[in-house]
């Protein structure tokens, strides 16, 4: 169904709100809400995964994903590695479909001292790594240490600043310090005893801990905080352990991934399937196509044909779901030319998103001026319209500022993209519109996703089409670590002492109305000052599914990292 540009976008950010008055406090992310079918779309998850629901004992299941940068959940920000992270490994807490916290490997909810800074947890009884070894308090002290060892560099560690002493041992210039690692306040008091201590309270640290960076390491075989732990390859299923309800036992890099039921998986929901094929397809035109043919029971929609798809798929596999996700143009701030504001603030004001939307995106997406959802805490999408919406004069004058008339010397910049049509389309459209524009070139350097993964967190880029998908509904999780100065995911390098200023104000507040009005402070300096992107699109998931499965229509949610229902891919299954 075609509708008014305008009241497309404020419909589905209507329905992100309606998604959003379920939240209790975390997610990324109800009473019992409809269930979606394939061709519908769905603004919220089912009360709680279906799976008294006739699945067959067995089968199997071939998924088109995008390949991840590693296997360390310690270590990883990106969603394609969180997506096969959270099929393997689970934490001591988990999100339902509401994004509350529940026990997962944990027995029951924390008990906290009464200044709220030691949280005492108990685990469950009888837990086993997938080889038969015991999973005890101390592998998840060891997975907390692990984000927080400077030598792993944990992309998450921000989220982690809370307890104390992590900080300090993850800022440690030289590396790794045993003394430092030795009063991080996170203990095992016994096997099934864990404590953490917090430097101060922080009202959403119960939510953190369903996140991956404090899943579990088997400390049997890796018993150090920094020992590596392998690069994917063929050996390295065998060489891990896992605790979630499938195990990894086959990894082709640049081909697929495969999975098997965890024998020892001690969830409340078991997987039926005899075994999940992850294939690394890059180009969503290809995982498309391979959906066509029965090859792959699941792939992301290709944008760039999304209406067509849309009319091909009607009533056989296509769904829709809406969730708070931002992208934009990420620009490097160390690089000589974009330390400009004049210079981002030229990017940023040349660039038509309603048009791109259309043209890569069958508008798809919700252009914005806002980086974090009104949902979340943030602006609504035409709340910074006049300072940095698209104004070609505007944009020219900022150009000529930075003492670049007519685009006169300006040096050729380059963006890094992986290969599928959208994100092509995507960096042609800018290449486009900054020559027509402001007369400047840009190069286009086409990547597999796992080098582009990797280029990205070593900060070696100069335009980079990028965003953020939340974690967890709380305008922290939009700011903290991607803006504050030296943040683990702030990799574009922002670095304002407004913005720093405010963030050591909100961080640790509890009154929680002065906290949000500081992070809306926040939100407006990171778009009006282009501090590390020129914001241009709130995001919705575009699934392709068999009709023949059961689990991934049904836990489709905010949640989601590239995978439909992959928070809990332990409810997948294909009927009886």
């Amino acid at each position: 169904m075609s509708l008014p540009k305008i009241r497309w976008a404020y419909l589905i950010m209507a329905l992100i709100a309606v998604f959003a008055l379920g939240l209790a406090a975390c997610g990324d992310d109800d009473d019992v809400e409809e269930t979606p079918t394939p061709g519908g779309e769905t603004d919220a998850p089912t009360d709680a995964p279906d799976v008294g629901d006739g699945r067959a004992d067995g089968g199997e299941l071939t998924l088109a994903t995008i390949e991840g940068d590693g296997l360390d959940p310690h270590f990883s920000s990106f969603a394609s590695d969180i997506s096969l992270q959270r099929m393997i490994w689970r934490g001591l807490y988990t999100l339902d479909a509401d994004n509350v916290p529940q026990p997962a490997m944990a027995a029951a909810a924390p008990v906290l001292s009464e200044d709220d800074t030691v949280y005492t947890i108990t685990i469950r009884d009888g837990l086993l790594w997938s080889d038969g070894d015991d999973l005890t308090a101390e592998d998840f002290a060891l997975g907390i240490l692990r984000t927080c060892n400077p030598d792993n560099a944990g992309e998450y560690q921000y989220v982690l600043t809370s307890i104390l002493g992590c900080d300090d041992h993850y800022g440690n210039e030289a590396g790794f310090d045993a003394a430092l690692e030795g009063v991080v306040g996170v203990e095992a008091l016994d096997d099934t005893t864990l404590q953490i201590t917090l430097a101060q309270a922080q009202p959403t640290f119960s939510i953190i801990l369903s996140l991956w960076m404090t899943f579990p390491a088997p400390a049997h075989l890796f018993p150090n905080s920094g020992d590596p732990w392998p690069e994917p390859g063929p050996d390295a299923p065998g060489q891990l352990a896992y605790n979630g309800p499938y195990m990894l036992t086959a990894y082709n890099p640049g081909d697929s991934a495969e999975l098997a039921p965890n024998p020892n998986w001690s969830g409340d929901i078991q997987p039926t399937l005899d075994k999940i094929t992850l294939r690394f397809i890059d180009d969503e035109s290809v995982s498309n196509n391979a959906f066509r043919t029965g090859e792959v029971d699941f792939a992301n929609v290709d944008e760039a044909q999304l209406e067509t798809i849309q009319v091909e798929f009607e009533s056989t596999g296509y769904l829709l779901v809406l969730f708070p996700g931002t992208v934009g143009l990420e620009m490097q701030t160390t690089n000589e030319t974009l330390a400009d504001l004049d210079v981002r603030l030229a990017l940023q004001r040349a660039t038509d998103w309603d048009t791109l939307n259309a043209t890569c995106f069958g508008s798809g997406r919700v252009p914005t001026t806002s980086w974090v959802p009104q949902v979340s805490g943030g602006a609504a999408p035409d709340a910074y319209e006049d300072v940095i919406g698209f104004d070609v004069a505007a944009a020219q004058g900022h150009l000529s500022d930075a003492g670049f008339g007519d685009g006169a010397g300006f040096p050729t910049l380059s963006i890094l993209i992986r290969d599928s049509p959208a994100a092509n389309c995507q960096a042609e459209f800018h290449q486009q519109e900054f020559a027509e524009h402001l007369g400047i070139s840009i190069d286009i350097e086409v990547v597999d996703g796992a080098t582009r993964s990797a280029r990205f967190t070593a900060e070696d880029f100069e335009l980079f089409p990028g965003g953020w998908i939340q974690d967890y509904p709380d305008p922290e999780n939009w700011i903290l670590g991607l803006y504050d100065t030296g943040g683990s995911l702030n990799n574009y390098n922002c670095s304002d002492p407004d913005i720093d200023a405010l963030v050591d104000q909100a961080r640790f507040n509890t009154d929680n109305d002065a906290r949000l009005a500081l992070y809306e402070e926040i939100n407006e300096l990171i778009v009006t000052r282009v501090c590390g992107i020129g914001v241009g699109l709130h995001l919705a998931n575009h699934y392709l599914i068999n009709p023949d499965t059961i689990g991934l229509v049904e836990n489709a949610a905010g949640q989601d990292a590239v995978i439909a229902g992959d928070w809990i891919a332990e409810a997948w299954g294909i009927p009886e």
